[in-house]
């Protein structure tokens, strides 16, 4: 029980509460009713907030926001609490919720207050611990009777639904057990279902194989009572079956050998089949032997038939063999015939037989058969053993020995190819599939030298010749599939294996690189001088080639390096030397090589500048200009028709390996010349710009005119533009000769430009220094009263005065005004006026020089850098009487 203070006047009333709540935790129980707690915990809580409200611990703050209708709500609230007992906690907790007002609490003031009120520390203490323990098992009261009760509804809703499935189980467990049985007995059908199906099915495909065997043997005496119904030169028999064209004798002895041991020669036996019974005969056959294939393949394998169905296998293979003996031997004679004696009923009679192999879908047998029995014959009588040895030595046999190979396909072989294509309607691809892989293998296996590329010359001139035949194969290709079809066979895939193309293209990129680094090396080693001098002699004896040369007529190098780029390039493309295969090599090799003399040329014209002359320097480095433009040009023009001769293909000028050969190498690295030879120039015309700065010394506390003509410097930064001038005119083409001296222009007159500004700029501090130093005077002299004469807007200062200048305010005022602004006169402009036009001076005369260098619709007053001079000085135009507006004065923050 809570102890107070016995002057606490609200003493009595919280013994009351306390009472209260001890009698409820006496008689709490778990089947207490939920609205009498309900109502224990509002008192509770009324209890808290009473004594930790304003009246009581809480000290109200100036932050707290108080209602004033807060008395009233605590009344209404404790009525609705004992009226509604009814309604669950959470609702009275949230109507509280909306009466209990929050402070800022202060603990230190709260003790403070307490101790001002008389109540001891100690209680206050105590009350402080016993609220918090009250508040801590009102906390887990709460907690347990809410677990509690729930517990109790979950705990009931358990055993209620256990009776139920106890309810439900019994009947669940008799209908699982009916199924249970009506499944066994289901299986035991299925089992004796399929028992008598398996049974019934092994009879009636014994059956079905009894009938198909008969068919089948019946098939098989209409095949042979067939093949007996030939003409007798057409029959094969036990002691004939040899008779056919002989391999070596179809190509090397003729007919009458071929048929030596036969009784028929094939010239009857072709008369024979050209009939027109025969030839129906032919594919009533090959209708025969097709049904007899697929009665056998429907033939049901039975473990009972199987000594059936091994003697049906054995007739099928003896039909199929005489058969096939037949068509052999007719196609054969009919194609030794046709040799000897091309006719046209020839032809058709061919395409008959071929269509008898097709009826028969007997494609495979017929490749087989034209592989071995016309294409290998034909091979042997050309590529035996005997001559492949003997060309083994010899480039030239080889290569007759090639072409002859060509020749006799031609002939003997590819003439047939349209035929086959129209016989077997695109089933056979006779290229891919018959001819080209049975020439394939005999190339590989007996001319084995034949891909050494020990030697490259003789390995190139082999490499064409050899490749003709692949290329002759490509051409009879009758459709883009039979083209892809032969060009990812293995046989194509190993005759590409064989060649070692990258090993060629690496031993010609080595003397490639051998030439070139020669010829760098020996023209380095030459003094710049001398080579001057040589490209002076060779300049006087081609006058007359340089100037088609600027026509545009020819392509004519200077210098040596370039000369036997050009040749080893034209060597590397020639037809002796160039393969197809490896254009990419060749052309990557072709980059590195121009790029190798490039950059030789650009090193030493860089290192030799600063050990020679300007003249002999300048003509060097212009000719190496004119010799890398000649080589784009080259580039873009000979070498790419030579490059589309050699390989066959078009190669645009915008393709990227010529862009890359003509414009990043070539161009580039001539561009880079350029940059050097206009520093180089720029910093020879330096010597006469640095005399601009002698303009500020000649004018400063002079008292000089107003200057009317150029200073004495000017010539002097001209002189290296002439020079320059004569140098380039007689090396470059007209376009290119223009573009260099333009730029270089551009590059003096803005070292001139920079130059002007600094010495404005400069002059122009120097005054405003002189100009405070003045007026400090004044101020001095006049004891306090220095009021300056520009201050006032009369500007008396005497024109030998460094200060002389126009009066600023004056001049801003004046700005977009002539009447209103003073021009300065001869004895009134001030130093810095004078320069102003000096320069200007300069800078025209400068211009006009120039000008007589270009051509007449080079205007140089419109170039970037000499607008940009010109409008710096433009006060000059102003000073010397121009109507124009007066200009600001100078600004060093002007770019």
């Amino acid at each position: 029980m809570l102890k107070y203070d016995e002057g606490d006047p609200y003493n009595d009333q919280r013994n009351n509460m306390n009472n209260n709540n001890n009698n409820e935790d006496g008689v709490a129980s778990v089947d207490v009713n939920t609205t009498t707690a309900a109502a224990v915990d509002v008192e509770q809580l009324k209890l808290i907030q009473l004594c930790f409200g304003e009246h009581e611990f809480g000290v109200a703050l100036d932050s707290d926001i108080v209602e004033d209708s807060q008395p009233n709500m605590d009344n209404n609230n404790n009525n609705n609490n004992n009226n509604n007992n009814n309604n669950n906690i959470s609702s009275k907790e949230e109507d509280l919720n909306g009466d209990l007002v929050a402070f800022d609490f202060d603990p230190v003031k709260f003790v403070q207050e307490k101790l001002d009120h008389g109540v001891p520390l100690l209680s206050l203490c105590r009350d402080l611990e016993t609220y918090t323990t009250f508040l801590n098992n009102s906390i887990l009261r709460h907690v347990n009777t809410d677990m509690h009760d729930a517990f109790v509804k979950v705990s009931g809703h358990l055993v209620g639904m256990q009776d139920e499935l106890r309810c439900v189980q019994q009947p669940v467990l008799a209908s699982v057990k009916k199924v249970e049985n009506a499944m066994s007995k289901l299986e035991e059908l299925e089992e004796m279902v399929n028992s008598q199906i398996l049974e019934a099915s092994k009879i009636e495909l014994a059956r079905l194989f009894d009938v198909s065997f008969l068919k089948f043997l019946l098939l098989y005496d209409l095949l042979h009572e067939r093949l007996e119904t030939l003409p007798l030169c057409l029959r094969t028999s036990n002691d004939d079956k040899q008779s056919p064209l002989s391999p070596l004798q179809l190509h090397s002895h003729g007919i009458n050998s071929t048929y030596s041991n036969s009784r028929f020669t094939p010239k009857a036996i072709a008369l024979a089949a050209g009939s027109k019974h025969v030839c129906e005969l032919l594919l009533d056959i090959a209708v025969t032997l097709q049904q007899l294939k697929d009665l056998f393949h429907v033939l049901p394998q039975l473990s009972s038939r199987a000594k059936e169905r091994e003697e049906a296998m054995e007739i099928l293979s003896d039909g199929t063999r005489l058969s096939h003996q037949v068509f052999e031997r007719v196609y054969l004679s009919l194609y030794e015939d046709y040799i000897q004696n091309p006719q046209e009923e020839l032809t058709q009679t061919l395409r008959t037989v071929m269509k008898v192999y097709y009826t028969a879908r007997e494609e495979r047998e017929f490749c087989r058969m034209y592989r071995e029995r016309i294409i290998k014959p034909l091979l042997e009588s050309v590529l035996s053993w005997r001559a492949a040895t003997q060309a083994r030595h010899s480039l030239e046999d080889t290569i007759k020995l090639l072409n002859t190979l060509r020749e006799e396909l031609e002939t003997n072989v590819l003439r047939f190819v349209p035929i086959l294509h129209e016989a077997f309607e695109g089933s056979i691809m006779p290229v891919s599939m018959i001819i080209w892989p049975t020439v394939c293998e005999a190339l590989v296996k007996k001319m084995v030298s034949l891909y050494d590329v020990g030697m490259p010359d003789a390995f190139q001139q082999r490499y064409l010749t050899a490749h003709k035949l692949l290329t002759l194969m490509e051409e009879n290709c009758s459709s883009a599939e039979e083209l892809r079809t032969l060009m990812q066979s293995p046989d194509v895939a190993l005759w590409k294996h064989k060649w070692n193309t990258d090993v060629y293209a690496t031993m010609r990129a080595n003397e490639l690189a051998k030439i070139v680094d020669e010829t760098t090396k020996n023209w380095t080693s030459i003094p710049l001088e001398q080579l001057a001098q040589q490209l002076v002699q060779q300049q006087r004896e081609e006058a007359a080639e340089r100037k088609e040369i600027h026509m545009g007529n020819s392509i004519h190098f200077h210098m040596e390096p370039f000369i036997k780029l050009r040749e080893a390039l034209d060597w590397l493309f020639s037809p002796g030397v160039y393969i197809y295969t490896v254009t990419p090599k060749f052309l990557r090799e072709t980059a590195n090589a121009t790029r190798r003399v490039a950059q030789s040329v650009l090193a030493y014209s860089e290192t030799a500048q600063s050990s020679s002359s300007m003249e002999n320097w300048l003509s060097v480095v212009m000719s190496a200009s004119a010799d890398l433009e000649m080589m784009a040009i080259y580039i873009e023009g000979p070498f790419r028709i030579r490059l589309q001769e050699a390989s066959g293909k078009e190669f645009e000028t915008s393709s990227p390996v010529l862009m890359l050969l003509s414009q990043e190498t070539c161009r580039g690295c001539a561009t880079a010349l350029y940059r050097v030879v206009q520093l180089r120039v720029a910093e020879e015309c330096t010597v006469g710009l640095q005399n601009i700065r002698s303009v500020k010394s000649a004018y400063s506390h002079m008292r000089k005119p107003l200057p009317t003509a150029a200073s004495w410097y000017v010539p002097t930064i001209i002189e290296p533009l002439q020079r320059f001038d004569a140098a380039a005119r007689s090396v470059l083409t007209p376009k290119s000769h223009t573009a260099m001296m333009v730029a270089v222009v551009e590059e003096v007159c803005g070292r001139f430009r920079s130059i002007a500004k600094e010495t404005l700029i400069t002059a122009k501090k120097t005054e405003e220094s002189w100009e405070k130093l003045r007026r400090r005077k004044e101020i001095t002299a006049g004891g306090g009263r220095g009021v300056s004469t520009d201050a006032m807007g009369g500007d008396t200062l005497g024109v030998s005065s460094p200060t002389t200048s126009t009066n600023p305010t004056n001049m801003n005022s004046g700005g977009n005004n002539t009447n209103t602004a003073m021009r300065p006169r001869s004895e009134t402009a001030s130093d810095r006026d004078k320069m102003t036009v000096q320069l200007y001076l300069d800078a025209k005369a400068l211009i006009d020089g120039v000008q007589l260098l270009l051509p007449n619709d080079v205007r140089v007053d419109q170039l970037s850098s000499v607008v940009a001079l010109l409008k710096l000085l433009r006060r000059a135009n102003w000073i010397l009487g121009e109507d124009i507006p007066e200009p600001p004065d100078v600004d060093e923050n002007d770019v």
